[in-house]
């Protein structure tokens, strides 16, 4: 068989969309380009009249003498460097403004820090660090709360002129812009005046509705059921016709009423009894000069209603079965601080089935103390020892319970006994050496509180030595 033999030719690749190969040209033409262009050059530099070299080298010459005004040598360096050092000291103690001028007036916050507070209100990083700097040392910043005032001006140059928070209605800080530049912080504390008064008044309703309607605040109705704690339960003891007399301490700033001082004496008469307290370094005493501090409060928690008794027979309302109530049930809302009925050493805090969030104390006299069904625990813990009307927690509706309510139970010797039935321990009487002093004391404080007319609210004493 023959092999027909082919010749090795390339194939010539052809592209249509590009058509075919430009045809050379001559380049004659960029050569008479290039000349006219050198002629264009001569014609302009060296032989025109009025825009040749020479021609303006001419009228340059002819020109008059400009004499430029003398400039100010500069500074001495070291002048120049101290004048730089004022200057960059000057604007790192007030940053640059970052508001127009005017004034900004509002109110702390729920969750406002000082530098939050600042920031909200338009205050630069800069400029809110300067001003935190100018309170240190001056402004507790733990205190500042909800609801307080402040103030932000800034001046003409749009620089935070001044800032002022109000702590109270005593007590304001401030950091205001000084003459060098620097913002200043420094505390105003308002001079206030002490003034001696008397308080009456007739229960209608309640201690609380009395003493509201006698023009006073709740913080008395506070300090008048701390006073009588451990003789008088204000729920269950008030009855219509009890009267009271107060002689207390008041703080006034001009003709303001700021806040109360302390109670120097006190009385309440009404169907429960007489009872009457006085104050002597520190302590409440009674005429005799005995002690008005038990071993044990009435109640531990001020305003509760007693709902079910010490009772070990009583048909339980969620297991509905008859189990003993070892304890007293004070019905109280959410929230409502639980006292430590009497001083003594945290042994239970914590979760316990049935009772709920419990509290147990065991106190000097051996006695026994449980809180049950708390919603939540004070800041007390296991082995602490505490005071009388310490709050160590808040009434709820935790472990087996129908609603809020306190259960409150002691145990003597190991058992649980009737809170309401303890016979009371009092604490210390006035010392013997102290005693004359006393008396003498307690003979004023009765007689101005004798000269204080019931229903006469609020009446101005002599000034108390």
């Amino acid at each position: 068989m023959v092999r027909r033999r082919t010749s090795s030719r390339k194939k010539r690749t052809v592209y249509p969309a590009l058509g075919a190969a430009p045809a050379r040209k001559s380049n004659a033409w960029v050569i008479l380009i290039l000349a006219a262009l050198v002629v264009v050059n001569l014609y302009v530099f060296v032989w025109d009249k009025k825009t040749s070299v020479p021609a303006m080298q001419k009228r340059a010459d002819a020109a008059p003498t400009m004499t430029l005004p003398a400039m100010p040598l500069p500074a001495a360096p070291d002048a120049a460097m101290a004048e730089r050092s004022n200057i960059g000291s000057a604007a790192a103690a007030a940053p640059a403004p970052v508001g127009p001028p005017g004034a900004i007036d509002g109110k702390v916050g729920k969750s406002d820090t000082l530098g939050k507070l600042l920031k909200k209100s338009g205050l630069s990083a800069a400029e809110t660090d300067e001003v935190i700097r100018s309170l240190s040392g001056v402004l507790d910043f733990r205190k500042i709360r909800p609801g307080q005032p402040f103030h932000i001006e800034r001046g003409p140059d749009g620089r935070v002129k001044l800032f002022e928070l109000e702590l109270s209605k005593v007590q304001k800080v401030r950091a205001e812009r000084q003459q060098s530049g620097e913002l200043l912080g420094k505390a105003d504390d308002t001079q206030t005046r002490l003034e001696l008064r008397t308080v009456t008044g007739t229960i209608d309703s309640s201690l609380y509705a009395a003493i509201k309607k006698s023009g006073e605040t709740a913080a008395l109705v506070d300090f008048f059921v701390d006073v009588f704690a451990y003789d008088i339960d204000f729920y269950n003891d008030t009855f219509d016709g009890d009267t009271f007399r107060v002689v207390v301490e008041k703080h006034y700033k001009d003709q303001e009423f700021i806040s109360y001082g302390r109670i120097l004496a006190a009385e309440y008469k009404g169907k429960a009894g007489t009872f009457k307290t006085f104050a002597w370094n520190g302590k409440y005493y009674d005429e005799k000069g005995d002690s008005s501090e038990r071993g044990m409060l009435k109640t531990p928690l001020k305003f509760a209603r007693v709902s079910s008794g010490f009772d070990r027979k009583r048909m339980h309302p969620v297991l509905h079965t008859v189990r003993a109530h070892l304890g007293i049930d004070y019905a109280a809302p959410v929230g409502t601080p639980v006292w430590a009925a009497a001083a003594g050493v945290v042994t239970v805090r914590g979760p316990s089935g049935g009772a709920g969030n419990l509290v147990m104390i065991r106190h000097d006299s051996g006695i026994e103390t449980a809180y049950m069904h708390l919603s939540k625990f004070a800041t007390i813990k296991v082995g602490q020892r505490i005071d009388a009307k310490t709050v160590i927690g808040y009434v709820g509706t935790t472990g087996l319970s129908t609603g809020p309510h306190l259960h409150f139970g002691v145990k003597k010797n190991g058992e649980f006994v009737d809170p309401s039935k303890l016979a009371p321990m009092r604490g210390k009487p006035v010392p013997r050496s102290e005693i004359d002093a006393f008396r003498a004391e307690q003979a004023k404080l009765e007689s101005l509180m004798t000269q204080a007319t019931i229903g006469l609210a609020d009446q101005r004493l002599p000034r108390h030595a």
